[in-house]
């Protein structure tokens, strides 16, 4: 516990300081000071570590000899922006000058920092909580399964979401001062502490802590898991073994977090692929450019698990499966060209290796956006192209009686659905109204251009018998194809 002094005559400012640092800052008990023989009196009977001195308070010769016999780490506050008050500063030793206004956070970054020194000054004149007869646990205890050495440890792993940070975090671990001092294991992919399972410690609070103080440190995500197993049968090794698997937690939960185990993590089983008819979802999602069902489906299969969790390595083989449904979606859209191949290939890779799953989701609600979008963008581009060779095809085969949609359908190597839907979008008309009009077009040529008996031009345009065409052609013309004839001959030869 170290001990720290405000002095400030402003009794407000004062106890809201007060509060703040006992809030924010472990080890520390707080004492007030409101004029200059109660600061004095502080200083040389209780000693203070930290003395934070408000220049308001005043200054003098007594003030100064309790400053020097005591030597307290000393932090200034002054409203005064000048080199005198530096100077003033300076002369009795501060070690940090802080003008007014200054944040709250910058206040408590000096105090913990200055925290962080004395305890670095102390710790080698802590008396060590390991016995002698226990420091010969080595890696090897950990790491050999063939290891016999049983001891009643509390595991406390530390995992940095990016790996690069270990050493720092290391660091960190050898000089931070714990009511009980761990024996501490640095691993390629975080850091483990063996603590001597006897003491009696809020270990969660303890943890808590901890991260809070090096969260002011070093801004770097880290995840810690306090192994709590009382079996007395566990070999180090096995406790290892139970602790590592337990990180694996942070999949679902992220990082910045501090998770207490009692026993051993077990995880639950599930079915790793689709089943076929989520593989028909899947299509029908992709196909009609679903997006909202999409990500409904990914956000309730993926994200809203609580324990026991399932096995990530499971979870990851189901995702690719989805993954696959997307490829061959891709394929029969003509939209596996290199762009979307290189960002497949990456969603790929997230998949089997970004180690928290809600990113995974995130980017890959997001691919699946990009390649409904994309597809759709081909489809406004091209359906036009799409209905013109339809209807060339229909001039070339409108003659045949039984010509259907699927005809073209199978000639477009579309579904006839989309491109019932696709005439309509383009030409206002049905497909069955569009063949019509050709028949009907073409029927007009031959009753001008030739001398045909009607049977025979109904035959020669498609139509099923006589009947069925005259009663189509009037609704067209207007008029029965004889009249039709007739009207259209003579006009053709009335003299002008």
């Amino acid at each position: 516990m170290y001990n720290l002094l405000i002095a400030d005559n402003d009794e407000f400012e004062a106890k809201g300081m007060k509060w703040l640092i006992e809030s924010s800052v472990s080890n520390v008990n707080v004492k007030l000071a409101h004029n200059l023989i109660d600061t004095i009196m502080v200083l040389e009977n209780d000693r203070p570590d930290i003395f934070i001195y408000e220049t308001n308070i005043g200054m003098g010769e007594e003030l100064l000899k309790a400053i020097k016999i005591n030597q307290p780490t000393i932090i200034s506050i002054t409203m005064e922006a000048t080199f005198e008050a530096a100077k003033k500063a300076i002369d009795i030793g501060t070690k940090c000058l802080l003008i007014k206004p200054f944040s709250p956070q910058e206040l408590l970054n000096n105090i913990n920092l200055f925290i962080r020194e004395l305890e670095r000054k102390g710790k080698n004149n802590l008396e060590k909580t390991f016995h002698t007869e226990k420091q010969n646990v080595v890696y090897e205890h950990l790491f050999l399964a063939e290891s016999s050495f049983i001891e009643p440890y509390v595991f406390v792993a530390f995992q940095p979401e990016k790996v690069s940070i270990l050493p720092k975090l290391n660091l960190f671990l050898k000089d931070y001062i714990f009511p009980v001092s761990p024996r501490i294991f640095p691993l390629s992919d975080m850091t483990i502490c063996l603590f001597n399972s006897h003491a009696d410690l809020d270990w969660s609070s303890l943890c808590k802590r901890f991260m809070y103080d090096w969260d002011q440190f070093e801004r770097e995500s880290i995840f810690i898991i306090i192994n709590l197993e009382e079996n007395p049968h566990l070999s180090l090794h096995e406790k290892y073994l139970h602790t590592k698997k337990m990180t694996e937690v942070t999949f679902f939960v992220g990082y910045r977090q501090v998770l207490e185990f009692t026993r051993e993590l077990q995880w639950e089983f599930i079915d790793p692929f689709l089943t076929p008819g989520e593989q028909k979802q899947w299509i029908s999602y992709l196909n009609e450019g679903n997006k909202e069902e999409i990500s409904s489906f990914l956000s309730r299969e993926f994200l809203q698990f609580t324990n026991p969790f399932p096995d990530p390595g499971l979870l990851r083989i189901r995702l690719t499966s989805i993954l696959a449904q997307i490829r061959r979606h891709m394929k029969s859209t003509n939209l596996d060209h290199k762009l979307y191949e290189e960002e497949y290939l990456t969603i790929f890779d997230t998949i089997l290796y970004e180690s928290i799953i809600f990113r995974i989701i995130q980017r890959l609600i997001i691919f699946t956006s990009k390649i409904i979008d994309a597809v759709t963008d081909i489809s406004k581009n091209s359906y036009t192209d799409i209905i013109e060779k339809c209807l060339k095809y229909m001039e070339l085969n409108y003659w045949k009686k039984d010509f259907a949609l699927s005809d073209l359908s199978n000639f477009a190597g579309r579904n006839s659905t989309y491109l019932s839907h696709l005439f309509v979008e383009k030409t206002k008309k049905t497909f069955r109204e569009c063949l019509t009009d050709i028949r009907i077009k073409e029927a007009k040529k031959l009753l001008v251009e030739t001398d045909m008996v009607v049977k025979e031009i109904a035959s020669l345009t498609g139509f099923q018998n006589q009947y069925y065409f005259s009663r189509v052609f009037k609704n067209h013309a207007g008029m029965p194809p004889k009249q039709f004839r007739t009207k259209e001959s003579l006009e053709h030869f009335t003299p002008s």
